[in-house]
């Protein structure tokens, strides 16, 4: 097959840990031709030259998603589309905003589109609601135009995809953690100061979206001190003006700043546990980077974590701060907890595809639609 993997819109966020995972290990399946298109999330963080021959690469420069910058990524795309002549593009997180010749296939990754239940979706304004709906009818809309098939990351996110979108092609791929967390690597240095005695550091290892339900954080951070409990911290991974932002200064909050996604394994060593206060998802590598990484998990109480988590983790309900605080004392009170947290864990994992196995079932999709556009 002759296959583009276009990550050329992705900028930031979970996806790009996805991209990137499926890109290296297609090195494992040399069968192929790769044309890799490179928007700045994936190609910031990418090492072209530890590919082999059958691997080509193509780096865009595309900014935020506007209507303006959809014409752009329409027009400059077009002509590589057209030199290369894919049999098949693949895109593990669309919409893509590129309408191709070549039958294309998507992940979906919306879960704000397909959880309406969220609290983050209700809390909108009504003219935020207005311009949420307007939003999600254009995705659908591209969706419906551009993909011939969809890559869901849970079977409930399939099942919701489905019914939201009527189309029938959609197809369970698991999420899992990426290749750095099971390969010999280069550690880097310590981003965070040494522990204080019996301090315990929840990691939330996110950039800022509204839906991650950050705000959660320094509430909490306010109910510790005023407490008296000072040896519990969290450790978050934002911009310095998103921090500023959004969480403010607390003498309980560390913020080491962007992370690449090879440094994310040493920085979970550095912690005890994972926090994530989320409100939507259709999956968060967060959660089997830490049943891999051994820390407990405290998460909020959905369907999609719970499907995801199982026995893994800790619940509270969404944006409840006192049961959120409730749960991580008792985490940090009980090493048994936390032994039983890993250990469960440990087992979830068994239920994910391996990194290899998930690009293995995204070439038989390719495959697949190839077959069907002969």
């Amino acid at each position: 097959m002759k296959i583009v993997i276009n990550t050329a819109q992705q900028r930031f966020g979970g996806a790009v840990q996805v991209a990137l995972s499926f890109i290296h290990e297609c090195i494992h399946f040399p069968e192929h031709e790769y044309h890799v298109w490179l928007g700045i999330g994936v190609g910031n963080n990418i090492d072209s030259n530890v590919f082999p021959n059958n691997f080509h690469f193509y780096h865009f420069q595309f900014g935020p998603i506007g209507f303006r910058e959809i014409r752009k990524i329409q027009k400059t795309l077009r002509p590589y589309e057209l030199k290369i002549k894919p049999d098949v593009i693949i895109s593990t997180s669309g919409p893509t905003y590129y309408h191709s010749i070549a039958p294309q296939i998507t992940g979906f990754n919306l879960p704000y589109h397909i959880y309406p239940e969220s609290p983050f979706i209700k809390e909108l304004t009504i003219t935020k609601k207005i311009k949420f709906w307007l939003r999600k009818q254009y995705h659908y809309y591209l969706f419906k135009r551009d993909v011939i098939a969809i890559l869901a990351q849970t079977d409930d996110v399939k099942i919701r995809v489905q019914r939201a979108l009527g189309i029938k092609d959609v197809y369970t791929v698991t999420n899992n953690h990426s290749h750095f967390y099971s390969i010999k690597r280069k550690h880097f240095d310590k981003k965070l100061p040494e522990k204080s005695q019996n301090e315990f550091r929840w990691l939330t290892l996110t950039s800022y979206y509204p839906h991650k339900n950050l705000e959660i954080i320094p509430i909490i951070a306010d109910l510790l001190k005023k407490n008296g409990i000072t040896n519990i911290k969290f450790v978050l991974t934002l911009t310095d003006i998103e921090f500023k932002t959004h969480i403010g200064n607390s003498e309980l909050i560390l913020n080491v700043g962007p992370v690449s996604p090879s440094e994310c394994p040493d920085l979970y060593k550095e912690c005890d546990g994972m926090f994530l206060p989320t409100l939507a998802e259709c999956f968060s590598a967060s959660y089997p980077e830490s049943m891999i990484m051994r820390k407990p998990i405290i998460t909020t109480d959905f369907g999609f974590s719970r499907s995801i988590c199982g026995d893994a983790a800790l619940y509270y309900s969404p944006k409840n701060e006192l049961e959120a605080l409730d749960k991580i004392q008792q985490v940090v009170a009980s090493k048994e907890l936390q032994q039983e947290l890993v250990q469960n864990g440990l087992k979830e994992l068994k239920k994910f595809d391996t990194a290899r196995e998930r690009a293995y079932k995204y070439l038989e999709i390719c495959k697949h639609y190839i077959k069907l556009n002969r």
